[in-house]
């Protein structure tokens, strides 16, 4: 984690998704990674939370093995990658991550995928032209569903838009009062 994600809540949270990982050790069940107590045997395929992950990748034992092998998880697979391609605004990213963007960025700080960086990129400029429109016109033409599409971080643009929305009017009743007082004197 770096520095400036130290107290950043969503930076936390989005460290705790579950990332699908191949253990290429047997575990002994000390280290209780299912819960139970049990040992995790070698080839076995568990979704851990992506901090203890990002820990293990870099692991290896004596043979220069690494311990783990970490997979991408679905919410970043192909499928939903060709489906950002093809529409992004009709995503459901509450359902995928709730912290899509930021833990995509975390992710990819670990895998090499120049396709995933450009997809999320693209994705994130065409919804963010719609979530500052739907922010600041306050229409109900994309309504509820729109909004329960969002993730964390376009949850948070989306009040900021709002709020400048208001403000932006506020100001500018403000100043046709102050106009139309001083054309009344």
């Amino acid at each position: 984690m770096e520095n400036n994600e130290y107290y950043d809540i969503d930076s936390i949270l989005a460290d705790y998704t579950k990332i699908p990982c191949i253990f290429q050790h047997t575990i002994g069940s000390q280290v209780n990674l299912t819960g139970d107590e049990t040992a995790v045997p070698q080839g076995s395929r568990l979704e851990i939370p992506f901090w203890l992950a990002k820990a293990m990748v870099n692991l290896t034992l004596e043979d220069q093995q690494a311990l783990i092998q970490m997979e991408l998880p679905k919410a970043f697979g192909s499928r939903v990658r060709n489906a950002l391609d093809a529409s992004p605004s009709s995503v459901d990213y509450r359902l995928l991550c709730p912290f899509y963007y930021i833990f995509g960025h975390k992710l990819l700080k670990l895998v090499d995928l120049p396709e995933l960086a450009t997809v999320l990129e693209s994705s994130f400029k065409i919804r963010l032209r719609g979530i500052m429109n739907f922010s600041q016109s306050g229409s109900n033409s994309m309504g509820q569903d729109f909004l329960q599409r969002l993730d964390e971080t376009e949850k948070e643009l989306f009040k900021s838009g709002q709020e400048s929305a208001i403000q932006l009017r506020q100001w500018s009743n403000n100043k046709l009062l102050l106009l139309s007082h001083r054309a009344g004197k």
